[in-house]
């Protein structure tokens, strides 16, 4: 016959037991909780990130650093302080593809990097979020690249062409998208070709602007393109260095 003292330990043993049962069922619950919100966001990611509107980008931002800032492990702190950067970069309406691929791409090392340390259940769908936010990364600077060298392109040909042809309106409005893209940037060569721009725009604005000021500030406009080339990006480098000798010709012909 059991003792009073057996019957209390298995007691003891049956209740520890269900805790710890009620526990794992606990942390699977919430796994596959989380793990849902991952492949939610995962699925969010590989769709057309254009189609998603400010206020829902910063919605989406928010949630993930609040659920990762008061985390007590120092890489995931990381990455929602670069969560927080990332909103700060949105928001401020100035930040090229470069820079925001830049830090997503960030992000999406550092997810990877934590996948190794995360439940069972977890550690799938964490780094292939990580893999998932490296590419799109990735792809927001070529689109950036793509984008600018169609822009490129488009002015090239339009140089090579008939510029007595073109007129004052059309030029105007490619003078003011070029400086709009240009004036911004932190960078000094840049904001050297925005202000010749500027000077351009307001002679072609006049009634009988002289060939010859139109001239000066195309060859000028051309030696700073071909300047500003030798520091642009791989494959940027050979159009801008091309629009760059093509408005020095075009500057000549003027003179």
């Amino acid at each position: 016959m059991a003792s009073k003292t057996d019957k209390k330990s298995a007691a003891h043993d049956e209740d520890s037991t269900k805790k710890t049962s009620q526990k794992n069922a606990a942390d699977t619950t919430n796994d596959n909780g989380d793990s849902q919100e991952l492949d939610s966001l995962i699925s969010t990611l590989e769709g057309d990130l254009s189609a998603l509107d400010n206020d829902a980008a910063f919605s989406l931002l928010d949630h993930w650093y609040d659920a990762l800032h008061k985390a007590s492990e120092p890489e995931i702190k990381e990455i929602a302080t670069n969560l927080k950067e990332l909103k700060k970069l949105l928001k401020s309406g100035k930040a090229t593809g470069h820079e925001i691929g830049e830090i997503i791409s960030e992000i999406g090392e550092q997810t990877a990097e934590v996948s190794s340390d995360a439940p069972k259940g977890l550690k799938t769908p964490i780094k292939k979020l990580g893999t998932q936010l490296r590419k799109v990364g990735t792809s927001l600077g070529k689109a950036e690249d793509k984008e600018h060298i169609e822009q490129i392109e488009s002015l090239v040909e339009t140089l090579e062409g008939d510029l007595t042809s073109i007129d004052s309106e059309t030029a105007v409005g490619a003078i003011d998208e070029w400086y709009n893209l240009l004036h911004k940037s932190d960078n000094d060569n840049y904001k050297e070709i925005a202000n010749e721009l500027k000077k351009l725009k307001q002679l072609l604005k006049r009634s009988n602007p002289k060939a010859a000021d139109i001239g000066e500030v195309l060859s000028k406009l051309g030696e700073q393109t071909q300047e500003a080339g030798k520091e642009a990006p791989r494959g940027i480098k050979g159009p801008v260095q091309r629009l760059g000798k093509l408005l020095s010709k075009a500057g000549k012909s003027f003179e």
